[in-house]
C-alpha cells in the first residue's frame, strides 16, 4: 500500500487525489471530532448532558478552584488522595452536570433575563460596593481579576446562575411539611414517658473469686491482638517557638515608652464624655431669650418645649468631643465645669444652647501600670522574626555536619529524648502506652514525622501551627510485638473477671425485667435485691436526669406496661417498668417544632429538586468518561 501511495505521489494525477483524500480526512474530524474508538468520547471531553459537553479544562479549573476553599479552611495543604476520600471530584462533577442539564431545561422552558436585570444583580452585590456604599465599578473589576473572571465570563455565569435559580425556584418554591411528617416529628420530639426503676450495681471485683489457669489462658489466646504493645520510637527533639523566643527578648523601659507614647491616645486613654442635649433656634435673639429664662431657675426642659421660642431639640446622648460634629459646640459643651448650659453658640445651622446633664471623666493609664504588657507585646512581634533567624542558624549548622544535639548545644537550645508512640504517649507498664508526653501532644505533626522517617535519615524541619518549628532525630525504633501472657497476666486476670461479672449481672437485670413482665412487682424485686425504687417522669429521647442515653433509647423501644434493662453508669444496670407515654398535640408554636420547620422544609425542598435533577438527568442522558476523569484528578 505505502509503495503505491509513493508511486501514485510522483504524478500530477495521483498528487490530486491524495490531496483530495486527505481534505475529505481532514473535515471529517472537524466536523464530528476525533473520538476515542472504544469509549466514544472526543479528546479531552469529560462528560456529556444531552447535548451538552463538560470538557477536562472546565471540570480541572473547578476542581482546583474548590481543592483550594477547603484547604484555607483546613489551613493546610489537601492531597489529591485526601480530597477524593472526602468525595471532592463526585461533588465538583456532580454541580456540572447538574448545571448542564439546568441550563438545557432553561432553554427548553425559554427563559430568559434581560441585560437590565442582570446589570441590576450585579450592581446589588455587596461585594461590589466602594467607600460611599453605592457600587463601585473599579471595585468589581479588580475582584474579578483576583478570582480569574473577565466581566463577559462573570456576566454569563451570573446570567446562568440566575436561570437556574427560577427554575428552582418554581420546582421548590411552595414546598411545605405535610401534616403527617409534622405529627411524625411532634410525636418524636415532645413524646414523653413515664418508668419506676432500680439500679443494680456493677460486682466489687475485689471480692471475685480468681479464674482458673485455664480460664485464662483461653481468654488470652481468643484476644490476643489486644494484648499488642504499640510501635515505641526514641528521638532527640529539639522546639522552637515563638512564645519561648519571645522570653528571650529583653526590651528596654525606653523602646516602651515611645510606643506608649505613640498609642496612648488609641490605647490608654479613655476620654472623657458627657451626656448632651442640644436646642438650635434661629437666631440670637430667641437663643438668648431661653438661656435668660433658665439662668433664672426654669428648667431646660421646660423652656425648650415652648414653641414661641421656635427652639429645635436633639438629645445626642453620651459622646466625647471629637465625636462632635460642630467642633465650636464641642469645645463650649465640654468648658462646662459641671453639669448645666452653654451661653448662645454660633453653629453651623443656627444658634445653639448645649445642656450636660452629666458628665463621665475621662481617665489615662500612666505608663508604669502598662509597661509589661507593652513590653511583652513588643517581644511576641520580634519574636517571630527572631524565631526564623534561630531556624536559619540551626539549619546552618546542620548542613555543615552538626548533629541536632551539637546544633542545639551551639546556639544553647536545650534538646529532649522521648520514648513515644504514635499517639504521642510515653511507654507505660508492659509495653501499654502511658501518660501523654506535653510536647509532643501539642505539636501532632512532629510525632506524625517522626513515625514517617527512620534511624540515620536526615530529616526536615516540621513548621508548627504557631509559627515554630521542630527538628528530630530518630535514635531506635521499637516494634509493636505481641506481648506474652507472663508480662499482661494481671490485665488478663481483671479483665476475665470483668467481663465474667457483667455477663452474671446482665443475665440478673434480664431475669428481674422477665418477672415483672410476668406480673411481679417492680417494688418487691427491688427490695429483694437491695436496691431502692426510683421513678422518672417527663422523660424525652432528647434526654432526662439522671438516666443514660443508653436506658433512654432502650425506654423509648419498650412498649407501655414492659419492663427492660439498660446499661447505667459504672457499669451498673438499670431494670426498668414503662408506666405511661404521652404525646402533646401538634403546635406549631412549639419552639423546638418551630426551629425544625425550617430545616425540615429546607430538606423537603432540596430532596425535591435533587429528584428534578435526577429525572431531568435521565431524560437527556448522562455519559462520564471515566479514564479522563481519573486522569484529571491524579488518580492515573
Amino acid at each position: 500500500m505505502l509503495d503505491g501511495l509513493r508511486i501514485m505521489s510522483k504524478n500530477l494525477i495521483g498528487r490530486t487525489i491524495l490531496a483530495a483524500f486527505a481534505a475529505v480526512i481532514v473535515v471529517g474530524f472537524g466536523f464530528f471530532g476525533i473520538r476515542d474508538v472504544f469509549t466514544n468520547f472526543r479528546a479531552n471531553q469529560l462528560a456529556t448532558v444531552g447535548d451538552a459537553e463538560i470538557g477536562m479544562a472546565q471540570f480541572r479549573n473547578d476542581y482546583q478552584t474548590a481543592l483550594q476553599r477547603i484547604q484555607r479552611q483546613a489551613k493546610r495543604a489537601i492531597t489529591n488522595e485526601e480530597a477524593r476520600q472526602i468525595g471532592l471530584d463526585r461533588q465538583v462533577l456532580s454541580q456540572l452536570l447538574t448545571g448542564a442539564a439546568l441550563d438545557q431545561d432553561a432553554k427548553r422552558l425559554g427563559l430568559a433575563l434581560s441585560d437590565a436585570e442582570i446589570a441590576r444583580v450585579i450592581k446589588a452585590e455587596k461585594m461590589f460596593a466602594g467607600p460611599t456604599g453605592a457600587f463601585d465599578q473599579a471595585r468589581m473589576n479588580e475582584i474579578l481579576r483576583d478570582n480569574g473572571y473577565t466581566e463577559t465570563s462573570y456576566i454569563r455565569e451570573q446570567r446562568e446562575t440566575a436561570l437556574r435559580q427560577q427554575i428552582a425556584q418554581a420546582v421548590t418554591g411552595g414546598v411545605k411539611a405535610p401534616g403527617v411528617l409534622l405529627a411524625a416529628v411532634n410525636a418524636f420530639t415532645n413524646e414523653t414517658r413515664k418508668v419506676d426503676y432500680f439500679v443494680l450495681p456493677a460486682p466489687d471485683l475485689a471480692k471475685a473469686p480468681a479464674p482458673a489457669d485455664d480460664a485464662v489462658q483461653s481468654y488470652y489466646t481468643m484476644r490476643k491482638d489486644s494484648y499488642r504493645a504499640p510501635e515505641f520510637r526514641k528521638a532527640t527533639v529539639l522546639i522552637v517557638t515563638p512564645a519561648d523566643v519571645a522570653k528571650t527578648i529583653e526590651i528596654s523601659d525606653e523602646a516602651a515608652k515611645k510606643v506608649y507614647d505613640e498609642t496612648a491616645a488609641q490605647r490608654f486613654i479613655t476620654p472623657e464624655k458627657r451626656s448632651i442635649t442640644q436646642a438650635t433656634f434661629q437666631n440670637e435673639a430667641s437663643a438668648a431669650k431661653a438661656k435668660a429664662r433658665i439662668d433664672a431657675g426654669e428648667s431646660f426642659d421646660a423652656v425648650v418645649a415652648d414653641k414661641d421660642l421656635g427652639g429645635v431639640v436633639a438629645d445626642i446622648g453620651s459622646t466625647t468631643r471629637a465625636a462632635m460634629f460642630d467642633k465650636a459646640i464641642a469645645d463650649a459643651a465640654f468648658a462646662l465645669p459641671q453639669p448645666g448650659v452653654t451661653p448662645p453658640i454660633p453653629g453651623k445651622f443656627g444658634v445653639v444652647l448645649a445642656h450636660v446633664s452629666q458628665i463621665e471623666p475621662g481617665a489615662t493609664k500612666p505608663f508604669e501600670e502598662v509597661r509589661d504588657q507593652i513590653k511583652s507585646e513588643l517581644a511576641q512581634s520580634q519574636a517571630k522574626s527572631a524565631t526564623q533567624q534561630l531556624h536559619d542558624k540551626i539549619e546552618d549548622l546542620r548542613t555543615s555536619g552538626k548533629t541536632l544535639a551539637q546544633a542545639a548545644e551551639a546556639l544553647g537550645l536545650p534538646t529532649q529524648t522521648y520514648v513515644t508512640d504514635a499517639s504521642g504517649a510515653a511507654k507505660g507498664e508492659a509495653g501499654q502506652p502511658g501518660a501523654p508526653i506535653a510536647a509532643l501532644a501539642a505539636s501532632p505533626e512532629l510525632v506524625k514525622a517522626i513515625f514517617a522517617s527512620d534511624v540515620g535519615v536526615d530529616n526536615e524541619a516540621v513548621t508548627r501551627k504557631d509559627g515554630g518549628f521542630g527538628w528530630f532525630e530518630v535514635n531506635a525504633v521499637e516494634t509493636s510485638r505481641q506481648l506474652p501472657l507472663d508480662e499482661v497476666k494481671a490485665q488478663v486476670v481483671r479483665a476475665l473477671q470483668e467481663s465474667e461479672a457483667q455477663k452474671a449481672l446482665a443475665a440478673q437485670a434480664n431475669e428481674l425485667a422477665r418477672k415483672i413482665d410476668s406480673g411481679e412487682s417492680l417494688a418487691a424485686l427491688a427490695a429483694a435485691n437491695n436496691a431502692t425504687v426510683q421513678q422518672a417522669q417527663e422523660i424525652k429521647r432528647s434526654g432526662a436526669a439522671g438516666l443514660t442515653p443508653a436506658a433512654i433509647q432502650q425506654i423509648f423501644g419498650t412498649p407501655v406496661g414492659g419492663a427492660g434493662v439498660a446499661l447505667a453508669d459504672q457499669n451498673g444496670r438499670l431494670v426498668f417498668k414503662v408506666l405511661d407515654a404521652a404525646t402533646p398535640p401538634l403546635d406549631l408554636k412549639d419552639k423546638v417544632l418551630a426551629g425544625l420547620l425550617p430545616q425540615l422544609e429546607s430538606s423537603l425542598a432540596d430532596d425535591l429538586f435533587s429528584q428534578y435533577v435526577s429525572g431531568l438527568q435521565n431524560q437527556l442522558g448522562v455519559h462520564v468518561n471515566q479514564a479522563a476523569l481519573r486522569a484529571v484528578d491524579g488518580q492515573e
